[in-house]
């Protein structure tokens, strides 16, 4: 499949997975209900917030990838925003991968910080769940469940014979299909990445990334006269969306919705319709915000040649 052909697939699955999004998130009752109660001055701060969200998310991309290339910064930026829309699609996180293969690096390079943006993001919401848990106690199991997967695998990441033991068994798989230096690569970007990348960069935009998040959430609740406590709003964000995660589904489409509007509906004098609009509503913005913004990226910008990438000194 020759440049021009790809080029054109991504664009073609960039709009639909923005037409996905849309489809799944713009509920026309609730937007019409939301429409007639929403203080109009929210809108300036529920437009402008989507964006610096996908900011945040692909200057943390950006950290965790240029140690492996000498590819800008902006084709960097760029990119990760512009695959945003297409991550909505099932399997879709794979147009990163695909959209960085298009700046010339490699997926083997691409790959490690991939999944390391996704990571971050994971124990970020573990951290925050697990605070919440303090002050409501039927988030608990949750909580803990999540937790004890990520220790069981921290576990055998942590101690050194099982986690050669891993590589190796992994590498044997990736040889049956010619693939053993490719797996090599993968684990040296790895390696490189814990060592050079700015993890302070990392943690900063990824805990101003979420907040942006439980932000949009307040205004969004506010800004229709409903009632909620602030820490009851961080709490149905940050369960639910941990959940979520660990969910097959894109976005985590369905329990995310399901478990911010029982959740709100039970710790807030929301009512179960309020709580539906108020969850509906902060997904349009902070899912298809961001999807919209990077799809308007990756048409401005798609003409713009790329800059091959090339091996760290």
């Amino acid at each position: 499949m020759n440049k021009k052909t790809v080029k054109y697939a991504l664009a073609v699955l960039t709009v639909v997975g923005l037409g996905v999004a849309c489809w799944k998130y713009l509920d026309p009752e609730a937007l019409s209900k939301a429409w007639a109660r929403m203080d109009w001055g929210a809108w300036g701060w529920l437009m402008i917030l989507p964006l610096l969200y996908l900011a945040l998310k692909s200057l943390r991309f950006y950290y965790l990838q240029s140690p492996l290339t000498r590819v800008s910064g902006f084709h960097i930026w760029h990119g990760y925003g512009a695959s945003q829309a297409a991550s909505l699609l099932p399997g879709g996180v794979a147009m990163r991968a695909a959209t960085m293969n298009q700046l010339g690096i490699s997926p083997e390079r691409s790959a490690g910080p991939i999944l390391l943006n996704s990571l971050s993001d994971q124990l970020c919401l573990l951290a925050m769940g697990l605070a919440a848990c303090f002050f409501y106690p039927e988030l608990r199991m949750p909580a803990l469940a999540v937790l004890g997967v990520f220790l069981f695998l921290g576990a055998l990441l942590w101690w050194e014979s099982s986690r050669t033991r891993m590589i190796k068994q992994v590498r044997k798989i990736f040889a049956r299909f010619e693939g053993g230096k490719r797996y090599d690569k993968f684990i040296e970007s790895f390696q490189v990445t814990h060592r050079k990348a700015s993890w302070t960069g990392i943690v900063t935009t990824t805990v101003g990334a979420n907040a942006v998040s439980v932000l949009i959430l307040y205004i969004v609740v506010s800004s229709m006269g409903f009632q909620a406590e602030l820490g009851a709003l961080i709490a149905a964000f940050v369960v639910p969306q941990l959940l979520g995660r660990l969910s097959p589904l894109p976005a985590g489409a369905g329990v995310i919705e399901a478990g911010m509007v029982g959740f709100l509906q039970a710790n807030s004098p929301m009512s179960v319709e309020q709580a539906t609009i108020a969850t509906l509503l902060f997904r349009s913005f902070d899912t298809i915000g961001p999807a919209l913004y990077g799809a308007l990226l990756h048409l401005a910008f798609s003409g713009r040649s790329g800059e091959k990438a090339s091996s760290p000194a």
